[in-house]
């Protein structure tokens, strides 16, 4: 049951995210455009990237070898958990530069 409402939640959003991104291309919105953009890949990068993670992981316990850069394997962790939330920081950055760049051409 959860799963399947984790499902349609993501299934809404694209959906919605979409819509945003067609509009922003029907205005001419560019800094929208990539905004939805990237929203959309952020949505989706979880079911790409997860196994990835997993088996790499995996990997380096298995091969009892250490993480790169020095790191211990929770400091990895935690670095590959910071991953969406900078993927989200870029995309609002996006937005709100583009939105302060149409108020202050707007105000000229």
């Amino acid at each position: 049951m959860l799963n399947m409402m984790s499902i349609s939640l993501t299934v809404i959003y694209l959906a919605l995210f979409l819509f945003g991104l067609i509009q922003c291309r029907k205005y001419s919105f560019i800094a929208g455009f990539y905004f939805f953009l990237i929203l959309i890949v952020h949505q989706i990068s979880p079911y790409v990237y997860s196994p990835f993670i997993r088996n790499y992981m995996d990997s380096l316990i298995e091969s009892n070898t250490p993480p790169p850069f020095g790191m211990t394997l929770g400091e990895l962790v935690a670095g590959f958990s910071l991953l969406p939330r900078i993927i989200e920081i870029i995309a609002f950055s996006f937005l709100i530069v583009g939105l302060y760049r149409m108020w202050k051409s707007n105000t000229l």
